[in-house]
């Protein structure tokens, strides 16, 4: 539902918890916030090493206070599903930087190497990504 209205409206929602409903069991609230809520924004870790600190872009972020409430009642046949959306203000919309799929296809090709060898690989080929060994890892 989440990725639905992020194609639709151009504004990605992030999924953050899920509530029960304190009167019956058969009733769930997921909250999801924009993610480019400026509230919503972790603090980096730095390396200790300054020569191994990556000049990174940041996602511009905005006080738009957007969240994303959606209900599911189990056991209500005619509405069991109700939508929240909040977004108290219009802003740039929000760009995927998800890993390439030439990256992918790499990570893919060198799967018999080390996680360590294809980031060194990654970054000679890709030299400017946005990528981080992380990614690169998790993938691999």
């Amino acid at each position: 539902m989440a990725k639905s209205i992020w194609e639709i409206s151009g504004y990605r929602f992030i999924y953050k918890k899920c509530k029960k409903s304190s009167s019956s069991d058969s009733v769930r609230t997921y909250t999801y916030y924009c993610a480019q809520n400026e509230g919503e924004v972790k603090k980096s870790d730095l390396h200790d090493d300054p020569q191994k600190r990556r000049a990174r872009m940041k996602m511009d972020r905005f006080p738009c206070h957007g969240s994303l409430q959606i209900t599911i009642n189990e056991d209500d046949q005619q509405l069991p599903l109700r939508l929240k959306l909040t977004h108290h203000l219009p802003h740039l919309h929000y760009v995927d930087i998800s890993i390439n799929k030439n990256i992918r296809e790499l990570v893919e090709s060198l799967k018999h190497e080390s996680a360590t060898n294809i980031w060194t690989r990654v970054l000679s080929e890709n030299p400017s990504t946005e990528i981080t060994q992380k990614q690169i890892y998790a993938l691999w």
